[in-house]
């Protein structure tokens, strides 16, 4: 006679048992020895099962003997897992709303599953895969970006899972990277900024300024237009007084991405002198609407990052910038991973004003900014900052 199970281990696996006083799940392999498999009991089941399904296939209905039964999804999940990557990528779109510049990434990153995963199905997917995909395409990877690429897919996997293409996600068992200590990004003083700034094209020398002046990142400061009829969502642009008023000529409407949602989005920053001349000298007879812009120098295809020809992907922006600094030997004693990038006059900036007794929090668009004047403007609220500038002479 079967000795029946206690009431704690009824609804576990053939061979796993609850151990109450440890509070630890122990399973026992075909040879008899009892395993560890911890604590967490929704992994430890699937560790169980799957074991059973493998080394102990007669000791009663397994998935796959199910699946024939029915007849009914072996051939969505024996197809190659890359079949199904497009439909997923629609669903997440679709579910996510992702901005511009991630859907971008997303589908770089979606094409390279498609080429890894073309002939794996998406059932034999394994821990051992996932690892090959990131050791096949970011084996060099920062700690940030190893992560980042696995978190993407890790999420294509949850959403197949939830279309009953797969039951279990390989990719959250594998461990995420530590960041490396001491090797920090280092900042960018302002005596750099000009050093790079003196040798840099005029439409880089025109994004970088508007950076430090403005305290915004590449994507902002790439959408910025030279005239606007009225401020928007998703637009960055100026909108000009007839008459200049105590030194203002007008207002620079920045609609920032990342914290588009917040309030705190949507900044007004007067344009002084320093803005104006900024845009004054990057007017170089070239016909574009975008305040930084150049006319490239192939006749390649279109950034899906831009709306004109001759806008800057915000992408270029930064590899510019850093070929300009590698190019002088700025910071040729750091790791790559260590030199400051364009990212960085946003910091730069913060701090310069902050060393005038200027709080930068509304103009950098947080949300905990304190000093700073909220008014709405069709429909929006818009942070109005108060008037400052950076005098690059000093």
């Amino acid at each position: 006679m079967v000795r029946p199970k206690k009431p704690v281990n009824k609804n576990l696996p053939s061979y796993l048992r609850y151990e109450i006083d440890s509070g630890v799940y122990r399973f026992t392999l075909i040879n008899g020895i009892r395993k560890s498999l911890g604590k967490d009991k929704i992994q430890v089941i699937q560790i169980a099962n799957e074991y059973n399904r493998i080394m102990r296939p007669s000791s009663g209905l397994i998935v796959d003997d199910l699946i024939k039964a029915s007849g009914g999804i072996e051939s969505e999940q024996q197809l190659p897992f890359a079949d199904h990557v497009d439909r997923l990528m629609e669903i997440i779109f679709k579910e996510e709303s992702p901005s511009k510049q991630f859907a971008s990434t997303m589908l770089n990153d979606a094409s390279r599953v498609k080429e890894y995963f073309k002939a794996i199905p998406s059932q034999d997917i394994g821990l051992e895969h996932i690892n090959g995909f990131l050791n096949q395409y970011h084996p060099n990877a920062s700690a940030n970006v190893h992560n980042r690429k696995l978190g993407f897919i890790e999420k294509l996997i949850n959403y197949a899972i939830d279309q009953s293409l797969m039951v279990d996600n390989p990719a959250a068992k594998k461990m995420k990277k530590r960041k490396t200590k001491g090797k920090e990004r280092q900042r960018l003083s302002l005596d750099a900024f000009k050093l790079i700034h003196a040798v840099a094209p005029l439409w880089l020398q025109t994004a970088m300024e508007l950076a430090l002046q403005a305290s915004q990142a590449r994507l902002e400061i790439s959408r910025i237009k030279y005239s606007i009829k009225k401020p928007k969502d998703g637009q960055c642009g100026c909108i000009w007084f007839e008459t200049p008023v105590d030194g203002i000529y007008g207002t620079l409407f920045i609609h920032r991405q990342k914290v588009e949602e917040k309030e705190a989005s949507h900044v007004a920053i007067p344009i002084g002198q320093e803005i104006k001349g900024i845009i004054d000298r990057s007017r170089d007879g070239i016909l574009c609407p975008y305040v930084v812009h150049r006319v490239p120098e192939r006749n390649t295809r279109q950034s899906a990052e831009t709306n004109h020809r001759y806008q800057l992907d915000p992408n270029y922006l930064s590899r510019a910038f850093s070929t300009v600094r590698d190019d002088i030997g700025l910071f040729s004693h750091l790791e790559v991973n260590q030199r400051p990038t364009f990212h960085e006059i946003r910091a730069l900036s913060a701090r310069l004003f902050s060393d005038m007794g200027i709080d930068p929090q509304g103009r950098m668009a947080h949300t905990d900014a304190k000093s700073t004047k909220v008014y709405v403007r069709d429909h929006l609220e818009w942070t109005e900052v108060p008037h400052a500038e950076i005098n690059m002479a000093n």
